[in-house]
């Protein structure tokens, strides 16, 4: 059986001839995760020549697999010790390019407004999509490299429309644009730069792949039913080391009306009666996101159900209550199906459907079935063929991990908006105009003292648990007032203050 062609390109110029395949190999890894490659070379005639910072890349089968940039250039020779008298004789010059696919520029490039770089951006109005939010800072506010699509309408979903706020608010000048995305994606999207340069932007577990694995692969063309080939290798296994099934978590605000700590417990019974019970607690009493009941039981739900709601999504896998699940696999570039003649490779991310009749409990009658995401694959290179084409090795990861942050979100908000830190230009008084939400508030409230009024305002509205009131200096206990409405900045009073008496007040702005 033939090979399959093998292009790699330094720098946009073919140098798959001079390649040692032996040596080389390629990782490419799902969640927009950096993967390795390494590519050696040998310059028999001493004419080749390479420099870090320029591009590699990776066709097989006419498909582009790979692209990255070579961070690391060794030289070196082919054997331990060699005849150097003549240098221009010696035929065992070899290089070692090390380096990292496209995804590497997500931690490489940063948020900044070129018009002014000391203040936070703008927000965009209008209740924008995610969509919306990706092109305008594609647009604006990154120093994107030549040759890459970011902003195409094809692979950037227009999901999550901030409808809450109708604003989107930026994070800080200076976060990189992976820290970006990830803050806005919490709530359910994944993202990565592919090896055609094309950024893309997708609701979760919504890149199906268009085959599988099967232990008694039914080899369907792709586009009937659920094709399955075969593999070699195969492994599968269940971890529940990290099973939390039962969460109680407590929190709560030393600032709320009579220091009230406040707590949620969320139970998994279906997890619990198939594993047992696993409990966790989190104690973050006046720690941020945790200081009002609403934050406290959206955590405790997420732990055990994947959702702040508190109800199972719909493929049963995005909690802590769980095991984790994976399988791995080895297959071959000869034995991947085709669509008209051209072979469709898997790519990191894709949700791999996988078939076991042997692990089935019913004998092989139905199969042991899960559907996993391919989380990494490795590109080796074990042999050639006659015509020096080489037998492309694929070695994958498919699974779900508790690490994973699009299945256990990393913030919790109430609400579905997501809430953009920062830190420059943070501090609001009485004559600010807009401030950004986490702006910090100093300032005297209205109206004036008169020793009858007990409702008070400040000009913004501000975050429950977050205000302090000082009368005359002297901050007053929770119990000495209310934040009646923070949303509209209203604070009331359990007493009169004086004529005699200055009322001053700090609160953490909600935008």
């Amino acid at each position: 059986m033939p090979g399959s062609p093998i292009v790699i390109r330094y720098n946009a110029v073919d140098i798959t001839g001079s390649c040692v395949f032996a040596e080389c190999n390629f990782e490419a890894q799902m969640a927009a995760v950096p993967g390795m490659f390494q590519v050696v070379v040998r310059d028999m005639a001493q004419t080749l020549d390479f420099t870090t910072g320029k591009e590699l890349t990776l066709d097989v089968d006419g498909q582009r697999i790979y692209g990255g940039y070579i961070t690391q250039v060794s030289k070196t020779y082919f054997f331990p010790a060699d005849e150097t008298t003549d240098p221009g004789a010696v035929q065992s010059r070899q290089w070692t390019l090390v380096g990292v696919d496209y995804n590497v520029l997500l931690d490489k490039l940063v948020l900044r407004n070129t018009a002014d770089y000391t203040h936070d951006i703008p927000k965009i109005t209008g209740s924008p999509t995610d969509g919306d939010v990706i092109r305008t800072w594609f647009d604006n506010y990154f120093d994107l490299p030549s040759g890459f699509n970011f902003s195409s309408a094809t692979y950037i979903i227009d999901t999550h429309t901030f409808s809450a706020t109708g604003n989107y608010l930026w994070m800080t000048q200076g976060s990189t644009m992976r820290q970006v995305l990830e803050n806005l994606a919490l709530y359910g999207a994944v993202f990565w730069i592919d090896a055609n340069k094309q950024f893309n932007y997708l609701p979760v577990q919504e890149t199906v792949a268009p085959w599988g694995f099967s232990d008694v692969p039914n080899n369907d063309p792709i586009g009937v039913g659920t094709p399955t080939y075969g593999f070699r290798d195969g492994e599968y296994s269940e971890d529940a080391n990290s099973v939390v099934n039962d969460a109680i978590v407590w929190g709560g605000s030393e600032w709320t009306v009579g220091g009230d700590v406040v707590y949620f417990r969320k139970e998994n019974a279906a997890s619990i009666a198939a594993h047992g019970r696993w409990q966790a607690g989190e104690v973050r009493v006046g720690e941020a996101n945790y200081k009002s009941q609403v934050e406290v039981t959206a955590r405790a739900k997420v732990i055990v159900n994947g959702t702040d709601s508190g109800t199972d999504p719909a493929n049963g896998t995005q909690s802590l209550a769980n095991p984790e699940k994976q399988f791995r696999c080895t297959w071959f570039s000869t034995g991947v199906p085709q669509v008209t003649g051209t072979p469709v490779h898997l790519l990191p991310s894709q949700i791999v459907p996988i078939r076991l009749y042997v692990f089935s409990d019913d004998g092989g009658i139905t199969p042991f079935a899960v559907d996993l995401p391919m989380r990494s694959v490795s590109v080796t290179f074990p042999d050639l063929d006659p015509n020096s084409d080489a037998y492309a090795q694929f070695d994958g990861s498919f699974a779900i991990l508790m690490s994973d942050q699009v299945w256990l979100w990393k913030f919790l908000r109430e609400g579905a908006t997501r809430v953009a830190t920062t830190t420059i230009a943070t501090s609001a008084n009485n004559s600010s105009v807009d401030p950004v939400y986490g702006s910090a508030y100093q300032g005297e409230p209205s109206p004036a003292t008169d020793g009858a009024t007990t409702v008070f305002t400040i000009p913004f509205g501000y975050i429950g648990g977050t205000l302090q009131l000082y009368v005359s200096g002297l901050l007053q206990l929770p119990a000495a007032f209310s934040e009646s409405d923070p949303p509209t900045g209203e604070i009331t009073l359990t007493f009169a203050p004086s004529t005699a008496d200055d009322l001053y007040v700090k609160a953490t702005l909600s935008g």
